[in-house]
This record gives structure tokens, sequence and C-alpha cells, in this order.
């Protein structure tokens, strides 16, 4: 609960202290007299936002701090300290235990301690969302329970979708880059490539081919000069007109022959010697040579264009990247239909938990329904009834497939939603009675009610002081109010008084009690009458308890 706050340059306020005891507190004071500038402060420490206008005039820093106590057990209290500073430069500040904390995080630790109720911050409640959490908060354990069950199972399945599309998209992607992959790779793997062997191998076939082109070259030549088997050739020619040349002339034979046949000879002698070197390369094994040095450039070549390299080295990383990928794909089919029937699985258990869920709502309606009904009546209420409709969906979202939406139908009239339906007055009542009915495990620490009568009067406004004079059995509860009886019913009563420089809140005793509700009784708190209302409004406050 709250203990005590401490506010500085927070609106109309230069300083104030004010100390807190369980039960019902009533902070009363004249129109305009600053009390707003009380519920900003109060709002400040339970989390809300800031603005620069919220810094008293003339003044360059606000801050309100709070001290908040707790029973951990019948022996031990534990304090809890919260600050806000609010600056004009910006610079706002938030403190938990004397630890600089972000905003998101002070807001959230402090809106399970205090909150802030009106009849306009109320209206949270009227929306779908948070009238699926009250549904859910009457449900007890049992429906937290399967509603956190829900969401793990909801949550897996919608991960498992997400790794589901993200295999598909990587083995759709991997496809496209690799589709031939397995072809390529079993064509180039007998090739045993290296980084370098395209220019390699092309440089070996442009060297074979000029050799295979001079080799054919000599062999013409060759064949020229002997003739082959198919006749006579230069050297035969050569020969023979020689010998008729020497007879012709009448040369000395002998000696001519001698000298002519040694020269033949010799010519025979170079050329058997340059034909056994040409006969060592025969036309069909380079013929060979160079087709199979062809057809593994050409496999190379295909490749490289296949693959969308440029050269062997980069065909060589692609290689190594497809023979991954091509394991990668092998395994990713098995992982994609294990993916397959466990997110089949979830959506079961899933649309089984959402299913279980309803149920326990539709019962959890009917209990709230019950309890708001009955407070209504105890509101004056009794021609409406208060119903929580559970709505299925058709789909399922983290927290279930239903939606919830509170009607209203006073005098047997058709229902329509309460904020469509319901007077200021019976918005308040109604607001008020939900929040009676729920569970006291799921009430903060501290609530603050602003003016939550507005729009009641008489006997609903006395009725309502009585339901919150219930709540504050459960939880404290600090009530801004015009309500005389209502503030007479309080176990603390402050009052907040606008003097001629600054705003003055102070705690009342039994007689300035009485004056003051004699001021909001009538508005002149020396009449007579008023003020024995007043003592009456007192005296009975205790005595006549409805609840």
């Amino acid at each position: 609960m709250l203990e005590e706050v401490s506010i500085k340059n927070v609106g109309g306020i230069s300083r104030a202290c004010m100390s807190f005891e369980p039960g019902f507190t009533a902070i009363t004071g004249e129109s305009g007299a600053g009390k707003s500038s009380l519920v900003r402060a109060l709002e400040l420490i339970g989390g809300g936002r800031s603005q620069a206008v919220f810094i008293r005039s003339g003044e360059n820093e606000a801050s309100v701090e709070g001290v908040f106590i707790e029973k951990e057990n019948d022996q031990n209290e534990a304090l809890t300290t919260a600050r806000r500073i609010l600056s004009k430069t910006g610079r706002n500040r938030c403190y938990y235990q004397q630890e600089r904390v972000p905003f998101s995080a002070f807001s959230k630790l402090m809106n399970d301690r205090m909150r802030i109720q009106s009849q306009f911050a109320q209206m949270e409640l009227l929306n779908p969302k948070r009238q699926l959490d009250i549904v859910d908060f009457c449900g007890g354990e049992e429906i937290e329970r399967i509603r956190l069950a829900l969401k793990d199972s909801f949550d897996e399945a919608l991960q498992c979708d997400r790794e589901l599309r993200t295999l598909k998209a990587k083995e759709n992607e991997q496809k496209l880059r690799f589709q031939d992959a397995e072809a390529i790779v079993d064509a180039i793997r007998p090739l045993d490539i290296f980084p370098g062997c395209d220019i390699l191998w092309e440089k070996e076939l442009e060297e074979k081919s000029h050799s295979a082109l001079q080799a054919a070259k000599v062999r013409g030549i060759l064949l020229e000069l002997t003739g082959g088997a198919a006749g006579e050739g230069l050297l035969a020619r050569l020969e023979s007109l020689g010998l008729e040349l020497i007879r012709r002339l009448s040369l000395n034979r002998t000696d001519d022959d001698a000298r002519f046949n040694e020269g033949i000879s010799s010519f025979h002698s170079f050329f058997d010697s340059i034909r056994s070197k040409v006969s060592d390369l025969s036309p069909e094994a380079i013929e060979l040579e160079l087709g199979a040095l062809e057809k593994k450039l050409g496999i190379l070549r295909k490749a490289k264009r296949a693959a969308g390299t440029r050269t062997a080295e980069e065909l060589i990383s692609w290689t190594s990247e497809a023979e991954n990928a091509i394991l990668w794909l092998r395994e990713a089919s098995t992982l994609s239909s294990a993916l397959v029937d466990r997110a089949k699985r979830l959506r079961r258990q899933t649309s089984s938990l959402a299913m279980e869920l309803r149920g326990l709502r539709q019962s959890a309606a009917g209990l709230l329904e019950s309890s708001v009904n009955r407070h209504l009546k105890d509101l004056g209420m009794a021609e409406s009834i208060f119903f929580a409709r559970v709505i299925p969906l058709n789909r399922i979202r983290s927290d279930g497939a239903d939606d919830v939406s509170f009607t209203l139908s006073s005098s047997g009239a058709p229902e329509t939603p309460v904020d469509k339906s319901a007077s200021g007055g019976e918005l308040s009542r109604i607001l008020l009675a939900l929040q009676l009915s729920l569970p006291e495990e799921t009430l903060p620490p501290t609530l603050v009610f602003d003016e939550v009568e507005a729009g009641l009067g008489g006997r609903a406004a006395l009725l309502a002081g009585y339901k919150l004079l219930a709540l504050s059995k459960k939880t404290q509860v600090l009530l801004v109010t015009h309500e005389a009886t209502i503030a007479a019913l309080a176990d603390c009563h402050y009052h907040v008084h606008k003097g001629k420089e600054e705003i003055e809140i102070k705690r009342l005793e039994k007689e300035e009690r009485i004056i003051e509700l004699a001021r909001m009784l009538s508005g002149d708190s020396d009449l007579p009458e008023a003020r024995e209302h007043a003592e009456r409004l007192l005296l009975s406050a205790r005595i006549e308890t409805p609840f």
C-alpha cells in the first residue's frame, strides 16, 4: 500500500506531504482547489506519462516520491520507494528503490502497485481486450493455466510456421541457384580439376595442336620425298636422274657411282632418321590425345557456363558449395516433413486448448454476470441486467479464439454494448461493480478513484460509497470526491485548499471533518443544519452498512 507521498512543484502544488493508512481515504476540496494536481502527482508515481505542463509555473523541475509498504509476513514489512523527476529541459528521470530505471520498466513496476481509476481512466475496462482480461481474471488459476499453455502452444506453432517458411524459402533459393548441381558435379568429378587447370589445359591443347600440325607437314614432305607405298618419290627420281646423268656424260663410272651412291645413301640415312622420329607419333594417337583434351575442356567450359563461373577456381568454390547444398537439400526435405507434422500437431493442440479455454470463459463470464448484477442491484440498478458475452471467433489468437462483449439490457430492452447504452451515472456504477467483482488477488495494493461517483447522487451515491468501503477491506482505496455522503464513510479524510499563493493539503480530524462535510452538503460550513447533517453522516457511517 501507499504509505507516504511527497510532492514538489506539480501543477498548483508547491510542496505537500501526505501519509496514508490502510482502508478508505477521502480527498475533498472545492472545485479548482487543486485536487486535479494531486491526482496528477499520484498518476506520475503510478507510472503515468508526463508532460512539461505538469511542472508548476515558474519552476524548472517537479518531483513526486512515494513510499510503499508491503507485509512480507506477520513480523516483517518491506519498503519500496519510487520517484519521478520532471524537467522543462526534457531530462525526466525515474527511480525505483533509489536506482534509476527506464520509464517503461518504472511504469510496469508501479502499475502492479497502484492504479488510477476515474470515469475516463476506467474506459479502458470497456475495450474488448480489457473485457476479455476481466473475464479471465474471474476464472482464476485454471483459466490462467490454460491461457498460458495456449499462448505457449500458439507461439510454438507460430515459430514452427516461421521456421517452415524460412526453410522453404532457403530450399527454393538453393534449388534455383544449384538447379543442375548434381549433373554438373558428376560431369566434372572425373576431370580432377584444380586451380588454373583451365588455363593449363588450353595451353596444352594449343601446343599439341601446333605439334600435330607440324608432324602432319613433316609427314607430307617425307611422303613427297620417299613416295611411300604409292610409288616413287623425289629421292628415287633423284637417284635415277643421277645415274642417267653419269651414264650420258661418260664419266668414270666407278668413281662417280661410288660418290653418287654415297650421297644417295646419306640422303636415305637422313630421311630414314626423320621418318623414324615422325613414326613415333602416329596420327591416330595424336588425334585421340587431342580429342580427349578437347572433350575435357568442353566439359569444363560447359560446367563453368552452367555454374555461372569464369575460372576453374570459381568453379571449384561453386562445386564445394553445390555439394554442401545437395546434402542440405536432402536433409531439408526430411526436416521439412518433420516441421509440417509438428505444425499440424501444434495446431491441433492449440485448437483443443482454445476450445477448453472457451468453456472456462463461458463459466467465468456467468460468474462475473452474477456478481456484477448483484452489485448493480445494491447500487440501485435492479432493472438493468449486465451480460458478459463470450463471442467465438473463426480464428485463433495467442489469447484464444474468443472476444468478450459487455452488454446491458435495461427494463427488458434488447442488449446493447455497455459504453453505448449506459448513462454517465450508470457507467460509473457498472465500472465500480466490475472492480468489486474482480478476485482480490487481481487488485493492486492501492486503488485511486478520481470522482468515480460522477453522475450519481442521493442514495445511488451513498450505495457507491458503501461499495468503495467494502472494496477498501480488500485493498487500499484513495478517493477524490465531491460527495459528502461518501467522504463521511472514509477512515481518513484529506482536504485540499487553494490559498493565495499555493495549494495546501491537510489531514482533517473530527471537528474539521464536520466543517468540510457541512460545506460539501450546503456550500456554507457555518449553517447549523448542515453541521448537524454532517455529524449524523459521520455517526451513521459505521452503523448503517448495508453490505
